[in-house]
């Protein structure tokens, strides 16, 4: 029972970093030339861009008119798996090795 709490612990850490990630984490910019009118794209994601964002307008705004006054919102799934899989790497050595310095610790005292 405590190492499936230890997962669901890591898995939890995993998902809040990767959505905050999201807020905190600079887009990537890119322009999409169509037929009758040019889209900017906005990336979103990290470490690989798993969320991209088309509209209309120029204007670079912040995180919320960007996801509300859009013209389309695309999730790459791949991308999104390897990037929980990799936060959660780091999630699980981070765990680890603060857990190694706890015990060490704990053993001077």
């Amino acid at each position: 029972m405590k190492i499936i709490q230890l997962i669901v612990n890591r898995v939890f850490v995993s998902s809040i970093l990767l959505i905050s990630m999201l807020f905190f984490i600079l887009p990537a910019f890119g322009i999409a030339d169509g037929i009758n009118v040019t889209f900017y794209l906005y990336f979103y994601g990290f470490p690989f861009r798993w969320v991209a964002i088309a509209s209309k307008t120029e204007s670079k705004s912040n995180f919320m008119n960007t996801f509300l006054g859009n013209d389309g919102v695309s999730i790459q799934l791949l991308n999104l798996i390897g990037s929980f899989l990799l936060i959660f790497l780091l999630v699980s050595i981070i765990f680890f090795l603060v857990k190694k310095l706890y015990r060490r610790k704990k053993e001077e005292i």
